[in-house]
């Protein structure tokens, strides 16, 4: 009973942690930090200033020509997103996949857990298993994206026309680690399931000679 018990506990926990990489997602979606920079104009290096921070969906750039400072808001829509197509493309289309086999974890959990019968933990650990592989290509799209253009330049044309610069100041923001975060958690759930089913194998090894002593001692009586 114990070891059902901690079984069950394990294959629950899988629920929370599911839901957690969902939320960390989530977030990392609706935030516009997946990059931070930093911008100065090549002609008065001195009296310029820019920050600019932007994440998949939109971001804010502020640029001070050396007279005040200018908010711009910008967006993928616009088609102004600094972030090639093909990279932006992929990492929100990874993590799309990523929420939908946390959501089918988070269910398959939640039932198995419930469950009275012994429940197989097969389709548990291939939902954290894609849900861990759809976050690693996230963040690998990213980071490729990052070291070939990103950490150069993520300035627009016009901006680049008014020769703005931001080479070498950018620095991967907190909405990118909200990813990193979410395929540990998911990880980590792998762990628990492991742990759960070594717990199944131990049960089966144990339960046959218990019943015999059980029959055992009614035949006695």
């Amino acid at each position: 009973m114990k070891l059902n018990l901690f079984k069950r506990s394990m294959i629950f926990a899988t629920f929370f942690g599911s839901c957690l990489c969902i939320a960390l997602i989530v977030a990392s979606l609706g935030t516009p930090h997946w990059i931070d920079a930093r911008a100065k104009r090549t002609s008065n290096p001195l009296e310029s200033e820019g920050r600019i921070s932007f994440g998949l969906f939109e971001g804010h750039k502020e640029l001070n020509f050396g007279y005040g400072w200018r908010n711009h808001e910008f967006s993928v829509k616009a088609g102004t997103h600094p972030a090639r197509r093909w990279a932006w493309m992929g990492t929100g289309g990874l993590l799309a996949a990523a929420l939908v086999s946390l959501s089918g974890a988070a269910v398959v959990a939640a039932l198995a857990s419930a469950a009275r019968a012994r429940a197989k933990a097969h389709p548990l650990l291939a939902t954290n298993c894609l849900a861990v592989l759809f976050t690693l290509g996230a963040i690998a799209v990213w980071l490729t994206e990052y070291f070939l253009r990103l950490q150069h330049n993520v300035m627009s044309d016009e901006d680049l026309a008014n020769t703005w610069s931001s080479d070498g100041t950018a620095d991967l923001g907190l909405s990118f680690w909200l990813v990193v975060a979410a395929s540990v958690a998911s990880f980590a759930n792998i762990i628990c399931i492991g742990a759960a089913m070594a717990d199944g194998r131990e049960l089966e090894s144990v339960a046959p000679p218990l019943e015999d002593k059980i029959n055992g001692a009614i035949m006695l009586y």
